[in-house]
């Protein structure tokens, strides 16, 4: 299964498909008929967030900068479906991607790929208390927004802002543990977006868990040749 996903994700064919499959859910949205404005900011942040992962999942730093203009484009169409807690982490994220693509460039490697860092049983400890801290931040400035979740969705809604945040710090701190984060926020933003009717983002982040599950991969086999490197030496 590892040789699959790794064989996959570094298919040149791979970036392709995957925004051919979410500009198939843009179309499903009938936006010749039925035009919504957040069907087509997510769309756009979909395609910048598709190939900013795909180049992070590698290790690229050029990834932040797609980052950027996915996190424009998330959050609007999130907000639009009043999705609170998917929407305020993109704010989150655009700033620390502008952290990230200044700080990785002092940890590229030969071939200008990202080196990752494991992560102890101190920094796990901090990001149980952020994720837990950021839930309920999220609740508050949903109360304060006075935006209207019903039960179900206000607690995905915790959850994936929670989880976003602190993936995201992890992610540009250079931890690997990061990944596997995002695969769990990805499943349950696939369900808050089914369930809120929004194709186009339940379509981009069933392709964001397939690429989570590349990266958790590609970012451990980068710490393995990095620790047989040091052993050599």
């Amino acid at each position: 299964m590892k040789s699959v996903v790794l064989k996959i994700g570094r298919n040149k064919v791979y970036p392709y498909i995957s925004v051919l499959l979410v500009t198939i859910a843009f179309l499903a949205t009938n936006p010749l008929v039925n035009f919504e404005w957040r069907y087509l900011l997510s769309y756009v942040g979909a395609i910048c967030g598709l190939i900013c992962v795909i180049l992070l999942a590698k290790g690229k730093n050029s990834g932040n900068v797609f980052g950027m203009l996915a996190a424009f484009g998330e959050m609007s169409g999130n907000f639009l479906g009043r999705n609170v807690g998917a929407a305020l982490p993109s704010l989150y994220y655009f700033v620390t991607h502008i952290f990230g693509l200044v700080t990785w460039k002092k940890h590229m490697d030969a071939e200008a790929t990202l080196g990752p860092r494991k992560l102890t049983e101190r920094h796990f400890g901090i990001a149980i208390l952020f994720i837990i801290g950021a839930s309920f931040v999220n609740m508050y400035l949903t109360g304060i927004l006075g935006v209207a979740n019903d039960p179900y969705q206000l607690m995905l809604n915790n959850f994936i802002f929670a989880l976003g945040v602190t993936a995201q710090f992890l992610m540009i701190a250079r931890f690997s543990f990061n990944w596997y984060l995002w695969i769990i926020m990805n499943i349950l933003v696939i369900s808050l977006n089914i369930y809120t009717k929004n194709p186009i983002i339940a379509t981009q982040y069933a392709i964001y868990l397939f690429n989570a599950v590349y990266g958790l991969l590609e970012w451990h086999e980068s710490e393995a040749k990095k620790a047989q490197a040091s052993i050599v030496q």
